[in-house]
């Protein structure tokens, strides 16, 4: 037994079985389980794979101040020291056989099995998907975004970074007191980051890849820190701010000292999305619809413009002359060059950006929603031999996208960065404003790749982001930007600057909360995403709740439009919301971002101050009921002054009451009793509390 003890927090490693034994936390024990705190996972040449961990391996006591760990094909070191308050957590890997460390695991942990809201206690704050508070393990692990081995071919649900996570932790929270787990690595090797059940326990696992060949033996080249916070998710993610800002890479310039965002970027347009083909991605025939010809939405796009008084981008989906999300061959565009281009120049005449999504990293045969195939290409060309592959050299068929079969194209590889490179530039030589270049590649990372052929470690690594970076760099830009699904991963701020947010995932596993805005809002701005897979049965309550959530976060608006122009709830749904009141909300609160656009497009986000409200409850289509607060809010800091927003979303009458005890109504129907520190922007659905930071 070994112990450690920071400040009002003690931690017990059993050594013997390889285990964190026990977290004391202000005498409240937090341990449950027997989870192995180490792990490695070792892989042959044919694909095969066993992970070996430290309750299997031999204890060989502690040597030079490492814990020594034995078996047959490798042997562990693993340093554990304090430092600040905190356990830094260090590993080494002899290799004593010809395999290949593919993973290496360290500091997982067990705690008590059931969550709060399943009659446990405790909760997770996840970087998935912008951030997500996990309260219901169970629910979790039983949704579609549930525990998957983070194994090729490449699923778009792994819980890695950087792809679904933004960033490199996590955390759990019981009764205000937390226990972080990180891993500060400047490098960014992609890691599979997560919890489920295992020995009796929820296990927090953290795991990296190793960046390693066959036969190669591992020293972990930077630091897992576990350390301990007392309050909530913000105090979590501040731990991680301040290993981020200590060491922000070179080229990530915050917003207010760039000089080359172009200038609508600070005027908050309205994203307003829509197809020119078919309704859905689930339509069997994709035959144009009633804004095709592009100019036909031209009045729909002006009378949205005028209404929410906000300049718009149309980001147009079923675009592509070839078939709707058939990476990479998208241009020409439907219709032709001649018709496009019409529709761009008439767009800008009008004051309207263009914007247009493409589908990433992806190969495709054939499309399942147009005639469409390039199968004579891949053979005629070997095509197979840039496509990602396993460690066996062979190819599977991506599980990304259901609406075309084909395969992920690795980035290592030369044709594959002129092949992206050359039809990208295809594009933006139109003139467009914004690319979503790497929809559906989440968070702007490749997918994975064994091959021993493309001049990369054969298994998943660093690689990949060094690789997705110089295909990006050699993208001729112009004034346009580019995004990606989901909010740019950390390693990618500095190329992707407009993305696609997909918060509205985490209404699956628990609640959206603002991990990325906290992070990264100083150096990128995204919008609110095209809403897809939303799971939240109707209510009139729903749309304004996850404006004022995007609006709090310090994003741009989306709307998604049908073919009547209607607003619909979210893309692939068919039911729409009630379109005046969604304009005049955007409107609201589109009227608030530009006003105090230092703080909600360049500020840097800060823990609001408490109050208490009323609560509204939404039901889930797998019946959950999910509850917020009814009014929403957040902060944010700016030369040395902090504004703190507080947003009615319900359409009546709320009263906030401050940690002062001071009351404050939010009627958007009438005027407000509003004292002198609160500043005022109607209609009044809206206020904000100014202060010095």
């Amino acid at each position: 037994m070994k112990e450690y003890i920071l400040g009002n927090v003690r931690v017990a490693l059993d050594l013997e079985n390889g285990r964190i034994s026990s977290i004391e936390f202000e005498k409240e024990e937090l341990v449950r389980g027997e989870v192995p705190f180490a792990a490695v996972k070792l892989r042959n040449q044919k694909g095969e794979a066993k992970w070996f961990d430290t309750s299997t391996l031999s204890f060989g006591g502690e040597k030079d101040g490492y814990l020594v760990y034995e078996g047959d094909l490798l042997r562990l070191g693993i340093r554990v020291c304090e430092k600040d308050g905190s356990l830094i957590w260090r590993m080494d890997v002899e290799n004593k056989s010809p395999l290949l460390i593919e993973q290496i695991e360290i500091m997982s942990t067990g705690f008590l099995d059931k969550l709060v809201d399943e009659g446990g206690k405790g909760a997770v704050v996840f970087p998935f998907n912008e951030g997500a508070l996990v309260t219901n393990l169970t629910r979790r692990l039983n949704s579609p975004f549930g525990y998957f081995e983070a194994e090729y071919p490449s699923l778009g649900r792994y819980c890695v970074f950087p792809n679904m996570l933004c960033s490199q932790f996590l955390a759990y929270i019981v009764n205000g007191k937390g226990v972080y787990f990180g891993m500060h690595d400047p490098r960014y090797s992609p890691k599979h980051l997560d919890f489920l059940r295992a020995n009796g326990a929820m296990k927090i696992q953290m795991r990296t890849f190793a960046n390693l060949d066959y036969g190669e033996s591992y020293h972990m080249p930077f630091d897992g820190v576990m350390t301990f916070f007392k309050g909530d998710y913000f105090d979590a993610f501040e731990v991680y701010r301040k290993y981020f800002e200590s060491r922000v890479p070179a080229g990530f310039i915050k917003i207010k000292d760039s000089k080359s965002l172009p200038s609508w970027y600070e005027e908050s347009p309205l994203v307003v999305t829509y197809p020119v083909r078919g309704h859905t991605d689930g339509d069997k025939e994709m035959l144009p619809n009633k804004l095709f010809p592009y100019a036909n939405a031209i009045p729909c796009l002006k009378e949205i413009s005028e209404a929410t008084s906000s300049k718009v981008m149309t980001l147009l989906m079923h675009w592509e002359g070839s078939a709707p999300w058939a990476p990479p061959y998208s241009w020409p565009p439907y219709g032709g060059e001649d018709m496009f281009d019409s529709f761009v120049k008439t767009c800008h005449e009008e004051d309207i950006l263009v914007g247009l999504y493409t589908s990433g990293l992806g190969w495709t045969n054939v499309s399942h929603r147009a005639p469409y195939s390039r199968i004579d290409e891949f053979n005629a060309k070997h095509l197979e031999k840039i496509m990602c592959a396993n460690s066996d050299k062979t190819i599977k068929s991506f599980t990304v996208c259901e609406i075309r079969d084909g395969y992920d194209m690795c980035p290592a590889c030369e044709t594959t960065k002129e092949l992206i490179q050359n039809e990208t530039n295809k594009i933006l030589a139109h003139g467009i404003d914004y690319l979503q270049v790497l929809d559906q590649n989440h968070g702007g990372c490749s997918y994975f790749c064994y091959s021993p052929e493309h001049g990369h470690n054969p298994s998943p690594g660093e690689w990949q982001i060094r690789e997705t970076k110089k295909l990006l760099d050699g993208i001729n830009l112009g004034s346009a930007l580019l995004g990606c699904e989901s909010g740019a991963a950390e390693p990618f701020l500095d190329q992707l600057q407009f993305s696609d947010n997909r918060f509205i995932l985490n209404y699956y596993i628990g609640l959206p909360i603002p991990m990325y805005a906290y992070l990264y809002h100083e150096y990128v701005n995204n919008f609110m995403g095209n809403q897809i897979c939303l799971a939240l049965n109707p209510d009139e309550n729903t749309y304004p709740y996850r404006l004022a959530y995007s609006f709090c976060c310090g994003d741009m608006f989306t709307l998604v439009l049908n073919d009547e122009g209607g607003v619909l709830d979210a893309w692939g749904l068919t039911r729409t919301t009630d379109k005046g009141k969604a304009l005049n909300f955007i409107r609201t609160l589109n009227e608030w971002r530009r006003e105090q656009k230092e703080f909600l497009h360049a500020g840097k986000m800060k823990k609001p101050l408490e109050y208490e409200c009323e609560k509204t409850s939404f039901t889930h289509e797998d019946g959950t009921k999910l509850t917020v607060d009814s009014i929403l809010s957040s902060a944010f800091e700016y030369e040395g002054e902090t504004l703190q927003l507080l947003v009615n979303f319900t359409g009546e009458k709320q009263m906030v009451r401050l940690a002062s005890k001071e009351e404050i109504w939010l009627d958007p129907k009438g005027k407000d009793r509003l004292n002198s520190e609160v500043a005022e922007i109607a209609p009044l659905s809206v206020i904000a509390i100014r202060r010095n930071a």
